[in-house]
């Protein structure tokens, strides 16, 4: 289950911050990874879109190599988080000061 923050406020310029953040932080061989997203992409169905895509992607595929990488249990949404994550930081939110998703 993806949280309301991503459902409402993912949008594609994510995807390559992910891709940038997964490069940069735990040191993915960027264009091996698109790569990989790319031909997982075609092979969906033409009702999923490119972000419903690469979150399931990313849950199947990059979770499991995160967990390992920061030895933690198998099942740990850290790639659900790392989205959370980018939203946050790279969203524009209403109001000054305040952070995406969260309410007055």
């Amino acid at each position: 289950m993806v949280p309301q923050l991503i459902s409402d406020h993912f949008e594609p310029m994510h995807i390559d911050l992910v891709f940038k953040e997964l490069k940069e932080r735990f040191g993915f061989n960027e264009k091996g990874w698109r790569k990989k997203f790319e031909e997982y992409l075609v092979k969906q169905p033409r009702t999923t879109g490119e972000m419903d895509a690469f979150i399931k992607f990313g849950n199947t595929f990059v979770n499991p190599v995160l967990n390992e990488i920061l030895c933690r249990n198998s099942l740990h949404s850290t790639f659900v988080k790392l989205l959370f994550y980018i939203v946050e930081k790279n969203s524009v939110s209403r109001g000054k000061g305040k952070k995406v998703g969260v309410r007055s």
